[in-house]
């Protein structure tokens, strides 16, 4: 390691590297599901809705994953810049997080796929909790220690 490369630049190399390959799976399992739904003949079978719902619990946590992966480095950067320190764009990269995932259970319903989007819907609340009772909770737990802005959510 040089002398001037920070002490967590292996962790940073190695957390992007983790990142651009749960965005590439979450895109592809995303992809594969649009595919499913429209060329299966009978989306409404027992076993075609199994896979899917087994291609979207995947789905939903890789996303998870990602997301608990992008909040991660926060912990440790020294020098964060100004407009990146304010809780707003980690909460704005929050929704656009659940709105994707929320977006297949849409897609089920039109499909007609009634209880195929209620147990989805289920999974994705139950996902959504977990993200916001450990992501979002210990990023905003720091966000306080270190005198962010937590009042520009308002």
């Amino acid at each position: 390691m040089p002398k001037n490369e920070d002490v967590y630049y292996s962790y940073f190399e190695h957390n992007k590297i983790i990142s651009h390959v749960l965005s590439l799976f979450s895109g592809f399992i995303f992809t594969s599901i649009t595919v499913l739904l429209a060329w299966l003949k009978n989306p409404e079978d027992i076993f075609a809705q199994a896979t899917i719902l087994f291609l979207t619990i995947l789905f939903y946590v890789s996303l998870y994953v990602l997301i608990n992966n992008l909040e991660m480095p926060f912990h440790y950067i020294k020098n964060i810049p100004p407009m990146t320190s304010k809780v707003r764009p980690f909460f704005f990269l929050l929704v656009v997080f659940y709105l994707f995932g929320a977006s297949t259970v849409m897609m089920f319903l039109l499909f007609h796929l009634f209880y195929l989007s209620l147990i989805a819907g289920a999974i994705w609340t139950i996902i959504v909790l977990l993200s916001l009772s450990l992501t979002g909770k210990r990023f905003f737990r720091q966000a306080k220690e270190r005198n962010w802005e937590s009042n520009e959510l308002k």
